[in-house]
């Protein structure tokens, strides 16, 4: 034999490349059935045979179907005549989304296409009825026989095997507000691959809290039903709290449960299964005055912000609860009244966890007091009233006196008080809200008797022409309001626009709007219900409230919405 040359052992490496190129794999995809009815399922096959086929296939664009277990995955090796052949193949199960066309796309992988397969959905079902068996746990995997595909026998599904769903209460018996745990435990004795409910489940008659799946091994924990061994696993745990008393029924709930196929030619399946329903007692608690209807076990404490304060200035009270129970119920403040101070409607804070054993955490209650008065005010105890259910009855956490000591003085620095009038409300320490407002007075000398007669009735007399000429010339006179001078409008509305435009603090610039819309409106009857009585009134209340809040963010865009509110009040009305 000859030795080979250069060119002819290149010639048959090419030859060889040739055979390389022209030995593809082959690409198929196929459905078990074209016809199928809503209620059926069609197996997916997609296979490569030969040489270099990809490691992966993506599953083609799928109408009107829905995968519902899937995919499994195969490979065989066969060896003919010293020739090695390999397939792999890749199985999902399709369940249709309703009676119509549907179509499994066209799959693609290395250059090589399978065609799209069109599918015929009809209403109902048209695959016959097969009876079910219970799985045998020791079945041979390959018992089937791998060639009843070619006699003409469909495949037979996966057998369900013994699957079980169950609803379990930490108790059955319990008070209104009291909680109880609800775990929903999957028995099982064969691998499943998906859990979903078909519906989401109801809870009439009671406030539901979302609780962490409990930390399981994988496989679940043994557990034994009826005599048969199982692996229970807890899928999802609810808080649940009785609203009303009763006999109360959480109703069933119906899980899909997808199964692995068992053996090499079964294609799994999707089997339903649901729980029963559970009745819970419920008794009703208490009626007592001041009970808020909080239920668990609680403490309580109240602090000042601050011991001393001067005139004027505001304090926050905080008033805390927390334990354990249904304390995201109680959404009432406990009523605050500290006599020589004026209290204003609280803000709440909470800082709250379901856990098993009820919602835990804190809930506050912020109260701003403004001292009226000078010298020691005292904060009363405020009580908790609540239910204990280890102890059956209703309990009362009850926090300590405070006092807040008032000194007198100047009551702010943002705006700076008047001097004292010697007026008995000043020299006994009150101080009304306005009291940095009221414009200086101007001293009067004394003045004879027959001077101040005179002018008494020089004053009737303008009080009556202006009345008059008020009712025929259709003037700004209101009862109730005095009209302002065009000087007060414009150094109201000067004020107003100054807001905003300074650096200010929230009290010095909420004291600003309440001022001008003092110089603007004056003092306001209480039985005058006109519109911009009212208008007016609501103003005033909404920026004495931002004054003396605590602060607890930022504030401008709130004095500043005040301000505009405020300047088109004046510019409409006064």
């Amino acid at each position: 034999m000859r030795p080979t040359t250069p060119l002819a052992r290149a010639a048959l490496f090419l030859l060889l490349c040739g055979f390389a190129v022209a030995a593809p794999f082959t690409l198929r995809s196929e459905v078990d059935a074209p016809r199928i009815g809503v209620e059926d399922q069609v197996q997916l096959t997609i296979t490569v045979e030969g040489s270099g086929a990809p490691d992966e296939i993506a599953l083609p664009a799928l109408t009107n179907l829905e995968v519902v277990s899937g995919p499994f995955q195969s490979t065989q090796v066969s060896i003919i005549g010293g020739s090695m052949t390999q397939s792999r193949t890749w199985t999902y199960v399709l369940q249709p989304r309703g009676a119509g066309k549907a179509e499994v796309g066209a799959v693609s992988a290395g250059g090589e296409t399978a065609p799209a397969i069109a599918i015929e959905v009809v209403a109902g079902s048209v695959r016959p009825r097969e009876p079910r068996r219970a799985p045998d746990p020791f079945r041979d995997p390959f018992a089937t026989d791998p060639f009843e595909e070619f006699l003409g026998r469909r495949r037979g599904r996966a057998p369900e095997g013994k699957l079980l769903i169950e609803a379990a209460p930490s108790r059955t018996r319990l008070r209104v507000g009291e909680p109880l745990v609800l775990t929903y435990n999957l028995y099982t004795q064969v691998s499943v691959t998906d859990l979903q409910f078909v519906d989401a489940p109801q809870y009439p008659g009671f406030w539901v809290e979302d609780l962490q799946r409990p930390a399981d091994s994988p496989s679940g924990q043994p557990a034994t039903v009826e005599g048969e061994p199982y692996r229970r696993l807890a899928i999802l745990q609810k808080l649940l709290f009785p609203t009303r008393a009763g006999t109360l029924t959480i109703p069933a709930a119906t899980m899909k449960i997808g199964i692995p196929r068992l053996g090499f030619f079964d294609s799994g399946g999707v089997v339903r299964r649901s729980t029963k329903p559970v009745e819970v007692k419920v008794e009703p608690l208490p009626d007592q005055p001041g009970f808020s209807g909080a239920v668990g076990s609680y403490r309580t404490s109240a602090t000042l912000d601050r011991d001393a304060v001067a005139l004027g200035d505001a304090a926050t009270l905080r008033f805390k609860v927390e334990g354990t129970g249904n304390l995201k119920w109680i959404d009432r403040a406990p009523e605050v009244a500290v006599e020589g101070a004026r209290v204003y409607p609280p803000q709440a804070k909470s800082s709250l966890e379901a856990t098993p054993g009820g919602i835990s955490g804190s809930r506050t209650w912020e109260f701003v007091l403004v001292p009226e008065t000078a010298g020691a005010l005292a904060v009363p105890p405020l009580a908790f009233r609540y239910f204990d259910p280890t102890a059956g009855r209703i309990e009362t956490a009850q926090t300590a006196p405070l006092t807040l000591r008032v000194e007198a003085g100047t009551a702010s620095a943002a705006v700076p008080l008047p001097p004292p009038s010697g007026t008995t409300a000043r020299a006994t320490g009150i101080l009304p809200l306005r009291a940095d407002l009221d414009p200086h007075r101007l001293a009067v000398p004394i003045l004879g008797g027959r001077v101040i007669a005179l002018a008494a009735g020089l004053a009737l007399v303008l009080h009556v022409g202006l009345l008059a000429g008020g009712r025929l010339h259709g003037g700004p006179w209101r009862r109730g309001m005095r009209t302002a001078s065009p000087r007060s409008v414009r150094a109201a509305l000067r004020d107003l626009g100054r807001v905003g435009g300074e650096r200010m603090s929230k009290e010095a610039a909420s004291a600003l709007v309440e001022k001008a819309l003092h110089e603007a409106f004056g003092e306001l009857e209480e039985k005058d219900e006109t519109e911009r009585a009212r208008a007016v009134r609501t103003l005033l209340e909404e920026v004495r409230f931002v004054r003396y809040a605590p602060q607890l963010g930022d504030y401008s865009e709130k004095i500043r919405a005040l301000a505009e509110r405020a300047a088109e009040a004046v510019r409409r009305w006064a």
